[in-house]
């Protein structure tokens, strides 16, 4: 036995110990040896070897994985090497057409991924990996099994074509885009149209197919037949999950689509099947009735309508045993919905079956919403339905009835009754709550709010019956002795049904079909729930229900957004006064302060109820007149004077971190309300600061017993974060220079120095330095600008050098943590550190402060927080920030900032961290993140605009040209030019090839670097030229002519400006070399043209690559 067998018989035992693993240690110590098998140089021939004599299932399945992934990567495989490991996958599973379904599944997946990856290569005029129909016609003819797995193998091509995987770079986006459109134009139609005809055979050989096999070739057709529909046909890469998502099927394709048969057939195929896969024949319907409405004309789409609602019709008449099936319901729901997204109300009313449609539609939705419990998902479609039908009343001009009005009110009354029943189900059986789902709860509220307005008034009716009788039955429930617990929470949790329907209702409120009759109808509602508000609020210390709070604060919002604004109904108002004294609405405004005070007392031990007051606290507080009204108000006054915690439990130090981020939301509302009548007025400010000045004070106290025995470290920590958030809080909402001004007084310097200190002594914990960042972050952000002292304050520079030394404590602390595992790297550091960057950004960018006086007076605090930035700058490895988004958009905003008003500090740097700072550059020119490439392509701009005028002011005076006054972007320049002119390479082909960017933001630094690299740019224009079609040449040498036409090398901004006018007209130009193609698919001449520039920017690359200059993205 050689070394290679030994070692594949361990990595078998190695998969074995990993997927049945005795414990976690085996596991661990097997994951370690797999590791290090997928990482080893030699992996490509283990695999091959694995493939070919392996035993077991999983170490088959590691070996199609590892070799899915090389193939992924183009340059690592040569085009022999993909073809063998094709054909050598083609025979595997003509031999083993058995697998296990995970090994298959990976066998698949890696024949499409080498057919997407090699889908533009070719010898000579022969695509090599264009032949996928022709590969699987083998297994068609053979066996069942053979053709399962042949169909699933033109399954996952048609999977992968569509789908552009991690798309964590501009070049794969690209490129997927690119591979996608040719296989749409080339083979995807065959696709279909062979998994069309194949389902017909065998429809016909097997009428009722029964056995497990023939159920999956049926299975794997349908699969095939629906991935081609789901295919992403226009590139936009929409989630296959949006239910509002139209489906563009290509022109070349409507013969088929208008074909009667071709809907019949899949209303047959789900007739036929049993519901293991007859549902997949409705997910097809489903697509087929969400078929762009150009793809027909008028008497086509209405004879398309006409055969899905009789097709709708028939399962529901016929076949509605299948809708059992919870797939099959889902799928039908779904199907449902679909025909109002795609079809106008009016076309649905002149189909000949519309009335009874209609009627079986309404029937089938009230016995779905008597079933709460097994179809709460599919719910949703259903009501989208109504919701939309609902929606286009108004707008029906036919006399033809749309019978709405009759069966709209039934769905609404059967909705409310469902919920109300289902509760005794959810108290006494503890089945799924729906009530507890809030982002299903509120999106069935607002289709029910839709629904319920037709018919309003005896909709409400009902609501008001059940309600008085609830509310009557819970009554006696509370006051009578011994009631049973459960009958008691039935009882709360149907009023709180019944205030989320009664919120929706009040919700659902249109000016232009409001009148005087709802608004009184809405009134009556609402004096309910506040009476109801009124009675469990005096019964707090004894009895409280959250689900019944939460209803009642989220009919507030519903009434807020209603009912309270400048321009809001008033019509409600009058029942409202003669029910309960409430004339307006800023009596309104008093009781839902005073609940939320109430909330804020009773119901701290409650994350929910404290987090949804705060939220309704802080909505009130952003209405423009709204909020000057409410300040005047007593509940308000006794909030800004009494927000201790005392007052309200969740402000303590036994508070939860959900708590704590509570207190930001609060203390932003709060500061608001303050500044409305702040003015100067120093004492307000005072007294409303002093409860934080205690805390500030406690803080302190408990840091001073840090390192000894009487350190309570847990209640340090939750004053430290309480503080912070409270203070960010109050610091967000000041957006003048008044009050930002006094809130600094009091800051700096008693309590500034405690914040300092926290940050010090947790730098590690980023629980609680990650928060006290963000403050300082917030306090340095020159909002409105906001920070402007007094001409004769020196604050401005203080507040800068407090930010600057915090930022270089906590950037030196943080790069002294070096034992973090990965997986807790973001968390753990990088979090914080994008905070800081963005913590310095502000201060940097604030205009609040001039640089020059550090200089002038040789303090080093902005040198020293430089360093810190460039050591924490290339402590971070390029993938993190492609990894973690927000990382990434803090990386080069602030080295955006440091380009455009440091410059000269960049250029001291070190060549090596230049280099570094170059290479992140590259990277982010490249990114598909906007904000990125953004401040990537201002920030190359910057960095080649001085090296250009460097060289310049050198030529003019040789006699400051010394050595040692170069530039680090000089010395760069004359060691490696190929540096500068790869960027301009990256540059050039991004603008000639990639869509869906910002030209401008290329424009700038493109200008620059042409006139850096002149020659070069003169030598690669023909190579340029040569990479087109022959035909193609002199419109594009044309174009090269024309780009600097009128520009100089002044770099003033009228050059600029002509440049930027010249590039776009060089682009246009370039489209236009598209257009015009002799060939029969000018589509597949342009594909093929850019295959040949691919191949050369490849080969370009490949130059910079070997000559030592930055590897470019190339797509």
């Amino acid at each position: 036995m050689n070394a290679m067998e030994q070692e594949i018989i361990q990595v078998e035992t190695f998969c074995r110990q990993f997927y049945e693993p005795v414990n976690g240690l085996q596991q661990k110590e097997a994951e370690r040896a797999l590791i290090a098998f997928v990482e080893s140089p030699d992996c490509l021939q283990k695999c091959q070897v694995l493939l070919e004599r392996g035993q077991s299932p999983y170490s088959i399945t590691l070996a199609l994985n590892t070799l899915t992934k090389l193939c992924s990567k183009q340059p690592f495989l040569t085009v022999a090497q993909r073809i063998d490991i094709r054909n050598f996958i083609l025979n595997f599973l003509y031999a083993n057409p058995k697998l296990a379904p995970f090994v298959l599944q990976a066998a698949t997946k890696l024949y499409a991924t080498i057919i997407k990856c090699g889908w533009f290569d070719r010898e000579k005029d022969e695509f090599l990996f264009r032949g996928a129909v022709d590969d699987v016609t083998k297994f068609i003819q053979g066996s069942m099994e053979q053709s399962i797995v042949g169909i699933q193998l033109l399954a996952a091509l048609v999977t992968e074509m569509s789908h552009s995987g991690n798309g964590d770079s501009a070049r794969s986006l690209t490129t997927h885009i690119k591979t996608s459109a040719a296989f749409r134009e080339v083979q995807l139609f065959d696709i279909y149209k062979l998994a069309c005809t194949l389902l017909q055979n065998a429809l016909k050989n097997n009428a009722t197919p029964t056995d497990d096999v023939r159920l999956g070739l049926f299975s794997s057709l349908l699969s095939l037949a629906l991935a081609c529909l789901n295919y992403d046909f226009v590139g936009t890469a929409v989630d296959e999950s949006d239910d509002a998502n139209t489906v563009q099927i290509p022109a070349a394709w409507r013969s088929t689509f208008v074909d009667p048969g071709h809907l019949k057939l899949f209303f047959t195929l789900y007739t036929s099947l049993p519901p293991s896969v007859s549902h997949l024949a409705l997910s097809i319907l489903v697509q087929l009735g969400s078929v762009r409405r150009s793809l027909f004309n008028s008497t086509e789409r209405a004879t398309h309508l006409h055969a899905l609602m009789s097709g709708v019709r028939d399962i529901l008449e016929n076949h509605a045993t299948n809708l059992g099936d919870a797939q099959c319901y889902h799928e039908f729901c779904r199907l449902l919905a679909r025909l109002k997204a795609s079809f106008q109300l009016s076309e649905l009313m002149e189909s000949d079956n519309y009335t009874a449609f209609i009627s079986q539609v309404a029937n089938f939705t009230m016995m779905s919403i008597q079933h709460l419990q097994f179809s709460h998902n599919s719910l949703h479609y259903i009501l989208s339905l109504w919701q939309r039908l609902v929606a286009s009343m108004p707008y029906v001009k036919s006399a033809q009835p749309h019978h709405l009005d009759t069966h709209a009110p039934e769905v609404s009354r059967s909705m409310v009754m469902s919920h109300l029943d289902m509760v005794a189900h959810v108290i006494n059986e503890g089945v799924e709550d729906p009530i507890d789902d809030l982002g299903l709860l509120h999106q069935q509220l607002d289709q029910f709010a839709i629904i319920v307005r037709c018919e309003y008034e005896s909709n409400c009716t009902v609501i008001v019956q059940l309600f008085e009788r609830s509310a009557r039955v819970y009554d006696d429930l509370l006051k009578k002795q011994g009631s049973a617990e459960k009958d008691i929470l039935i009882e709360e949790e149907r009023l709180a049904w019944l205030v989320y329907f009664i919120g929706a209702a009040i919700s659902g409120r249109v000016a232009y079909t409001a009148s005087d009759e709802t608004d009184a109808i809405d009134a009556q509602l609402i004096c309910r729930v506040m009476r109801l508000m009124s009675f469990t609020d005096t019964r707090l210390g004894r009895r409280k229900s959250e689900k019944l709070e939460l209803a009642i604060l989220q009919f507030f919002e519903y009434f807020r957004k209603v009912y309270i604004g400048d321009q809001s109904p008033k019509g409600v108002y009058s029942v409202m006064k003669a029910e309960l004294g409430i004339d307006d609405e800023l009596m309104v405004m008093s009781i839902m302060i005073r609940k939320i005070v109430t909330n804020l007392k009773f119901w701290g031990d409650s994350d929910n109820v404290v987090t949804r007051s705060l939220q309704l606290l802080n909505d009130l507080s952003m209405g423009y007149s709204s909020i000057r009204r409410m300040v005047k108000l007593d509940e308000v006054q006794f909030l800004l004077k009494n927000h201790t915690s005392d007052n309200f439990p969740f402000l303590g130090t036994n508070s939860t971190l959900v708590d704590l981020k509570c207190r930001t939301a609060f203390y932003a509302s709060l500061a608001r309300l303050l500044t409305i009548e702040l003015a100067d007025d120093e004492d307000k400010l005072e007294e409303f600061m002093r409860p934080i000045g205690v805390e500030f004070e406690t803080l302190a106290r408990l840091m001073g017993a840090a390192g000894t025995s009487l350190f309570n470290e847990r209640e340090a920590k939750t004053a430290a974060i309480g503080v912070a958030r409270d203070l960010r809080g109050i610091c967000s909402a000041l957006l003048n220079k008044t009050s930002y001004v006094l809130f600094f007084e009091w800051l700096y310097p008693k309590y500034l120095t405690v914040c300092e200190r926290v940050i010090e002594y947790w730098y590690a914990e980023p629980t609680v330095a990650n928060p006290m960042l963000k403050f300082m972050m917030e306090l340095d952000q020159n909002r409105s600008q906001r920070i402007q002292f007094d001409i004769s304050s020196p604050n401005n520079i203080l507040l800068f050098k407090e930010i600057c030394k915090v930022f270089t404590v906590y950037g030196s602390r943080i790069l002294s943590l070096t034992d973090i595992p990965k997986n807790d790297m973001y968390a753990k550091k990088l979090k914080g550190v994008s905070i800081a960057f963005n913590m310095f950004r502000f201060a940097l960018g604030g205009c609040y402060c001039n640089f020059g006086i550090f200089l002038l007076y040789g303090d080093r605090t902005l040198d020293e927080a430089f360093q810190v930035l460039l050591k924490l700058m290339t402590s971070i490895s390029h993938s993190d920030l492609l990894e973690h988004p927000k990382l990434g958009q803090a990386y080069y905003s602030i080295l955006d900032q440091i380009a455009s008003n440091h410059i000269d500090f960049l250029n001291k740097v070190d060549v090596q961290i230049f280099l570094y700072i170059l290479d992140s550059i590259s990277k982010g020119v490249n990114s598909i993140d906007s904000n990125v490439n953004a401040n990537s392509c201002q920030t190359l701009d910057n960095v080649v605009t001085a090296l250009f005028k460097e060289l310049q002011r050198r030529q003019k005076h040789p006699e400051q040209a010394t050595p040692e006054s170069r530039s680090s972007a000089l010395q760069v320049y004359e060691m490696q030019p190929q540096r500068y002119q790869q960027l301009l390479a990256s540059l050039l082909r991004i603008v000639m090839f990639e869509d869906g960017r910002n030209q401008w933001n290329y424009s700038r630094p493109l200008l620059v670097l042409i006139l850096l690299c002149d020659r070069h740019f003169q030598e690669l224009q023909p190579r340029i030229v040569a990479s087109y079609p022959e035909e193609k040449r002199p419109q594009v040498q044309h174009c090269f002519l024309t780009l600097m036409d009128g520009v100089d090398s002044t770099l003033s901004n009228k050059t600029r400006d002509r440049f930027t006018n010249n590039l776009s007209i060089f682009r246009r130009e370039l489209n236009e070399t598209q257009k015009g193609m002799e060939n029969v698919n000018p589509m597949l001449d342009w594909i093929a043209m850019r295959d040949e520039l691919d191949k050369f920017w490849q080969r370009l690359n490949a130059e910079f690559a070997g000559s030592g200059g930055l590897f470019f993205e190339y797509g």
